[in-house]
């Protein structure tokens, strides 16, 4: 039986043409459709066939005398480096400027603020306007207005038996949509006095009243990360969740808001929610990545450079060539870190990256949003980490941010690694490669804990989790583990510990009694082994 195509609207077309460039790679995308049937449905709704963009050899001669940098330029004609690299050779243009501007001196200037304004050639519309507008059904949107959203999914996870109980309260019976509704039950509570068995319970009963298919039991691991690796978490959606840290739904190229637990239980009920539209600031990170620096150094720096800026309220979008160079692993840390200086959301630009991780993930389609070449941003800042080491933050002191050789030889007790910002695969394997054949200082105590069930499985495949307990840590099952009952006085008077979380490791330890430092896997591994502060740039293969 053949069902009926859904045909994309003009809107649609237009975007995945930005996307895809062909009607073969758009039919591919939708689910192999003939490319004479893109190509039909463009001339119906009067879209022309994509063409390259056309630059005379003064528009990129002279872009080429204000910045000497094909990455720079690049961006300016919202073009990869490769191809405007391509443009300058078929003009012969080779030599470098003569000259230097204004603009190539400011390229190395971390934290370099840039002017927001640019002239205006499209509808100026950021990621986050676009991805607002598709789920309240409209064209446009415009920062500071009140628009009615319907979430593409809501996730939740610590917090699920509070919105059960305003949902109960709204006397609804039933929830709007089961299948966009996602609950992990890991870790539904960290408190020492409510009942972990009787909150499962309650959990249990209600997902199996309401059909809720998303529900992933305790030993799956963190929220975020299954909803990541499991494809129910694709571009251009937007998110709602219980949760703030809920940002790293940005990796994905997805926006996501925190919400109340009565928003939480108002949209189980009705489906729909109001939600302001914020303003978007740009942030781009460019320059080439010293030995020894992670996705959690750059991480770092970016809250240190952003710190003394207003974010708050505001949507941070990425880019730049630093961006371009991080895995999905590395842009989920980057963005679930930004909640900690209290934006809105933070979000990454689709790009072959975002592609390569999605496939095979996901049988469903999906919308990529793409920021108008001219959109306007509140403030535009440059990053540059040629230059950066990496880095060591004291939680709840997040001005204080330093490189971890300035601190190097402070003894620490505890290390923990992993966990929800920095327990995925490629995290845990630096962490190995650095202990493989050594053994871990007596005097301090390693913990590990894997962002998901997939996870542990990669890793012990792999040998990553032999490696780790071969060198005597003590690897947990996915989740805050450490946050369950008496377990969460990590550390006692006076003792120092140093984590791969994020600041909501606070929740866990009294950090007026106890330091504990934010850090990279590699800062974490390399310091095991002299149970003190250590630099892993030696370590580092």
């Amino acid at each position: 039986m053949n069902l009926k195509r859904k045909i994309p609207t003009k809107a649609e077309l237009i975007q995945l043409q930005k996307i895809y460039k062909t009607d073969k790679k758009i039919g591919e995308h939708l689910g192999g459709v003939p490319a004479y049937l893109v190509a039909y449905w463009r001339r119906k709704k009067h879209v022309p066939k994509h063409s390259l963009p056309k630059f005379s050899e003064k528009e990129i001669q002279d872009l080429w005398e204000r910045f000497g940098d094909d990455d720079k330029c690049g961006l300016e004609l919202s073009i990869s480096k490769a191809a405007f690299y391509n443009w300058r050779r078929r003009y012969g243009i080779k030599e470098k400027p003569a000259f230097l501007k204004l603009e190539q001196l400011e390229l190395n200037f971390p934290g370099l603020k840039l002017h927001p304004s640019a002239p205006s050639l499209t509808n100026k519309q950021t990621i986050a306007q676009k991805t607002i507008a598709k789920s309240a059904g409209s064209e446009k949107v415009a920062i500071g207005d009140f628009v009615e959203i319907e979430p593409d999914m809501v996730t939740s996870h610590i917090n699920t038996l509070h919105i059960i109980q305003k949902f109960k309260e709204l006397d609804t019976e039933l929830v709007w949509n089961p299948n966009k509704i996602f609950i992990a039950l890991a870790n539904c509570s960290f408190k020492a006095e409510i009942k972990q068995a009787e909150i499962h319970k309650k959990l249990r009963e209600f997902v199996i009243r309401q059909g809720i298919k998303n529900f992933f039991e305790i030993s799956e691991g963190f929220c975020h990360q299954i909803a990541i690796e499991s494809g129910q978490i694709l571009p251009g959606q937007l998110i709602i969740s219980a949760d703030k840290y809920s940002s790293s739904y940005g990796c994905l190229n997805t926006l996501a808001f925190e919400a109340t637990y009565e928003d939480m239980a108002t949209i189980w009920s009705k489906g729909t929610i109001k939600v302001e539209v914020p303003q978007t600031i740009r942030v781009d990170i460019t320059g080439r990545r010293p030995h020894g620096v992670f996705g959690k150094d750059i991480a770092l720096s970016v809250v240190k450079q952003l710190l003394n800026i207003n974010t708050e309220g505001s949507v941070i979008e990425f880019y730049g060539s630093m961006i371009s160079h991080m895995n999905i692993s590395e842009r989920f840390t980057l963005t679930n870190l930004m909640m900690d200086i209290g934006v809105k959301s933070a979000i990454c630009p689709f790009d072959s990256v975002t592609r390569r991780y999605l496939n095979g993930r996901s049988v469903a389609s999906y919308l990529p949003m793409i920021a108008d070449k001219n959109a306007e941003y509140a403030e535009i800042y440059q990053i540059n980490i040629d230059h950066l080491n990496p880095q060591l933050a004291p939680i709840k002191k997040l001005n204080h941010i330093k490189p971890v050789k300035e601190n190097e030889g402070l003894p620490i007790n505890l290390i923990l690694l992993g966990t929800e910002s920095n327990g995925r695969f490629d995290d845990l394997r630096v962490a190995a490669e650095i202990l493989k054949g050594k053994h871990i200082n007596p005097e301090c105590r390693l913990l590990v804990f894997p962002g998901s069930r997939n996870i542990y499985l990669e890793a012990l495949k792999k040998g990553i989790i032999r490696t780790l307990i071969e060198a005597g840590a003590a690897v947990i099952y996915p989740g805050y583990g450490f946050c369950l009952g008496g377990e969460n006085i990590l550390l006692t008077d006076g003792e120092k510990a140093l984590t791969t979380t994020n600041n909501y490791i606070s929740n866990w330890v009294d950090f007026e009694k106890s330091e504990v430092f934010l850090c990279s896997p590699a800062t974490a591994a390399a310091s095991a082994l002299n149970a003190a502060i250590t630099d892993p740039t030696r370590f580092v293969k």
